[in-house]
């Protein structure tokens, strides 16, 4: 069946090869978009006057010449309107805002006291409100980083197990309150999504992103892409390493996750401390990446004898993952990320060492190991990379 108006579809898949072309090179003059499209000079010329008209793309000066006329350079307009990125954590969540061009130059972290969805979609935009100061620009659309399963493509959590959500439409909620397009992502795809297009990640064939904190999760890039499947690709967290381990959030036992999540070593440090402090510490730690990372952090300094002795274990739970991951998707390359990082002096370069060393044959020998330098802000900034890449320059499939 052919899809409904080809010329239209010609249009758009011509309008987005010239914007990606123009964004690739920041700024490019119309012969050259021309040359590396192999559009027609009359093609480009249409099809540019008419994105300058709508305030897409503006003239940014001129490049050199060899002879004759100065060719002038076109870029994308970065006044044209303004992404949202969402990152849902536990108990807090994280904007980013950037412009047409994907130039963050907002960035807000807001705590949470509930996970209930309607009372998480307050707090954005609450947090929006305060965090946004450019509030009478053009709102393109928002996308949503949430940990678990998602169905990208009806904006549905199915799964997240952090959270307590289950088949909880995000999208539909977030679009009624804001008026725009929302789009719903994995919260390590959308970490993985950052380091695609502003990292190397894209630069090795096959690659794969493992996060450590509250959650430990993962994503698989192959050929530059974000492997999905039906959104459950990557749940690293939720391999079997213990067998008879301790009851995971998903009901399983064992788990990664349940054994060396942030959650999981506060507990083990509380009962192997001695000490009166932080035994009584323990009581109040709440169920959130805040309270938890900082009562590591007073372990580490009040008994450093039980913080070693937790993390020699989370080194070797982390150690077996990776080799698991090694022998199972071979990478040519591993970044690991996560606010377990703060502590990576304590466990990282063991867990690396006992991959390589136990991982099948050679497998791990060489594979590039790397840790996250891009930062927090990039947990949301990958769902805005998703929602431009998906609004601006892949053609619609319906």
């Amino acid at each position: 069946m052919k899809r409904r108006g080809s010329k239209y579809l010609i249009k758009e898949i011509n309008e987005k090869l010239i914007l990606r072309t123009i964004y690739n090179n920041e700024k490019i003059d119309r012969a050259s978009i021309a040359k590396q499209t192999g559009l027609s000079p009359a093609a480009v010329t249409k099809i540019t006057a008419e994105l300058i008209n709508q305030g897409m793309i503006l003239e940014a000066g001129s490049a050199k010449s060899s002879g004759g006329r100065k060719p002038i350079l076109l870029s994308l307009n970065p006044d044209y309107g303004q992404f949202l990125g969402v990152k849902i954590g536990v108990g807090y969540i994280e904007l980013a805002i950037t412009d047409f061009t994907g130039k963050m130059f907002e960035n807000q972290r807001c705590d949470t006291e509930s996970s209930d969805p309607v009372s998480i979609v307050e707090v954005v935009k609450k947090c929006w409100n305060k965090c946004n100061s450019k509030s009478d620009g053009n709102l393109l659309g928002i996308g949503i980083a949430v940990s678990g399963v998602v169905d990208s493509k009806e904006g549905i959590v199915k799964d997240s197990f952090l959270l307590g959500w289950r088949d909880v439409r995000i999208a539909e909620l977030l679009k009624k309150a804001f008026k725009c397009e929302v789009l719903v992502m994995n919260d390590v795809d959308s970490f993985a999504m950052s380091h695609l297009w502003l990292g190397k990640a894209g630069q090795y064939s096959n690659a794969v992103v493992i996060t450590l904190g509250i959650g430990i999760g993962g994503a698989l890039i192959i050929d530059g892409k974000i492997h999905t499947a039906k959104g459950g690709v990557g749940e690293i967290g939720h391999m079997t390493v213990v067998k008879d381990g301790t009851t995971c959030s998903c009901g399983s036992k064992g788990c990664l996750e349940a054994e060396a999540s942030f959650g999981s070593l506060v507990k083990k440090v509380a009962s192997t401390t001695k000490n009166i402090q932080l035994r009584e510490l323990y009581k109040s730690v709440k169920q959130s990446e805040s309270s938890e990372i900082e009562y590591l952090r007073k372990a580490k300094n009040i008994d450093p004898e039980a913080f070693e002795s937790v993390f020699d274990e989370y080194a070797q739970l982390i150690g077996i993952a990776l080799k698991n991951i090694i022998n199972m998707l071979a990478p040519d390359y591993l970044l690991i990320g996560g606010e377990a990082l703060e502590f990576k002096d304590h466990f990282l370069n063991e867990s690396i060492l006992f991959a390589v060393k136990n991982a099948f044959g050679r497998l791990g020998d060489n594979v590039i190991f790397e840790i996250d330098e891009l930062g927090e802000e990039s947990w949301a900034l990958g769902s805005i990379y998703n929602l431009m890449d998906e609004k601006l320059f892949r053609v619609s499939q319906k």
